[in-house]
């Protein structure tokens, strides 16, 4: 049974010995011995009989007696012991040696290499030390977040770019920080964000602490537990502001560039060149989806007469109240433009011809209301217009825009052929 025994301690890689009360040394397995003849230096090279308390710091020789006096059941201690050419670290363990009936005749001692996991504990404090200094200096802010979007940490940044200290924006709701129109924006962002495994980025308006806004762009990223379970989201922001600002005052140059490209110096309302594109697409929409829409051709009666009568500054006027009226009384989706001189076409998506001509007629009278006096009109005391009106039907052969607006052309023809002041109907 001792054979066996002495097999089973020599088998082991620990170094283990066996001491009694006084923590003399009554056995040491093979570990022990090569590693004590590798080791010259070592205080433990001599062993057997030699007392090991002897070798031992005083706080570790505190802390094995303890062991022996049955005060703990228990004694660990972490040493480095490095050779010229290696990294080196040892657990000491040291536990009682119960003899059977329960007597404590001694303790066991080992010594564990535990190098593999404190290189690894260096690597990881490295590793830390190196993602901190890149946190604490980085210029992005750099946060924490859980799902629900309260901030579980935030980089010292954050004073210089929002005004907040790190302690104001803990355990907050990123949602109190952010413009009330870009709330539902990141939450929605966020409920997607948490099922992809790629970087996502948003851009959004936060608050500062002077109540002024920086606009953020985020990159972001689910972070995962070893459950596989999604916890926190990592934020790296950047103060983009000026960036965005500069890109909404082009956007917003680039909408006023368009706007003066496709609008009627004097009327206000579209010109012929918005015109053909907005009839291009809806041509497209009628070959796809069969969608119907209507042409209104409209003209001013009798203008020339009214120029030469009251000038041409009241003829400007009555151009822009007639376009006017008439852009007030349309639909949303509904478009008006200026075709040139004192005539208009009225563009009516989604727009059934009898529809078209309920609206036509309803032009005609607003217009007729608006009570602008012309005398020479042969058709009423006031400005009156004639319209025609074409619907493109689903029955219809495929059309060019200009075929389009000639046959709504040729109703508005026959409007004024018939005595202006009315609407006709391509036929």
């Amino acid at each position: 049974m001792v054979d066996m025994s002495q097999a089973i301690l020599d088998s082991l890689t620990d170094q283990v010995a066996l001491i009694d009360h006084q923590g003399t040394i009554l056995f040491v397995n093979k570990a022990w011995i090569r590693f004590s003849d590798e080791n010259f230096q070592d205080v433990c090279s001599n062993y057997i009989g030699l007392n090991y308390l002897h070798v031992c710091q005083e706080n570790v020789k505190a802390g094995i007696v303890s062991v022996l006096e049955g005060k703990c059941s228990i004694y660990t201690f972490e040493y480095p012991c490095h050779s010229q050419k290696h990294l080196r670290w040892f657990l000491l363990r040291v536990t009682p040696l119960v003899v059977e009936g329960g007597e404590l005749c001694g303790a066991v001692i080992s010594h564990i290499n535990i190098t593999d996991r404190k290189l690894a504990e260096l690597s990881l404090t490295r590793k830390e030390e190196h993602y901190r200094l890149i946190t604490e200096h980085s210029t992005d802010f750099i946060s924490l977040h859980t799902r629900d979007g309260c901030f579980t940490f935030a980089s010292p940044i954050c004073k210089n770019i929002l005004g907040y200290e790190i302690e104001e924006l803990l355990d907050h709701s990123i949602y109190i920080f952010l413009h009330p129109e870009d709330q539902a924006e990141l939450q929605g962002f966020l409920k997607v964000a948490q099922f992809q495994t790629e970087i996502q980025t948003i851009t959004y308006r936060i608050y500062r602490k002077d109540g002024s806004y920086v606009w953020f762009e985020t990159k972001l990223k689910c972070l995962f537990t070893t459950e596989y379970q999604r916890d926190e989201f990592i934020f790296i922001s950047r103060d983009i502001t000026e960036q965005k600002n500069k890109m909404l005052e082009l956007q917003a140059e680039t909408k006023a560039l368009k706007q003066k490209i496709y609008t009627d110096e004097l009327t206000g309302v579209y010109n012929r060149r918005l015109l053909n594109l907005i009839v291009e697409k809806h041509i497209q929409e009628f070959q796809l989806h069969h969608q119907s829409f209507s042409l209104l051709m409209l003209d001013i009666d009798y203008f020339k007469q009214f120029n030469d009568t009251y000038g041409h500054v009241a003829g400007d006027r009555c151009l822009r109240r007639v376009a006017m009226s008439i852009k007030n009384d349309l639909g949303h989706q509904d478009f008006i433009f200026r075709v040139g001189g004192e005539e208009f076409c009225v563009l009516l998506p989604n727009t059934t011809e009898q529809e078209a001509a309920v609206i036509a007629n309803r032009i005609r009278q607003t217009v007729e209301s608006l009570n602008i006096p012309h005398t020479l009109s042969q058709v009423s005391p006031y400005i009156t217009v004639s319209l025609g009106i074409y619907t493109l039907m689903q029955h219809e052969q495929q059309l060019t825009i200009g075929a389009l607006l000639e046959r709504a052309d040729r109703a508005l023809y026959k409007a004024k052929e018939n005595g202006r002041n009315q609407t006709r109907i391509y036929s």
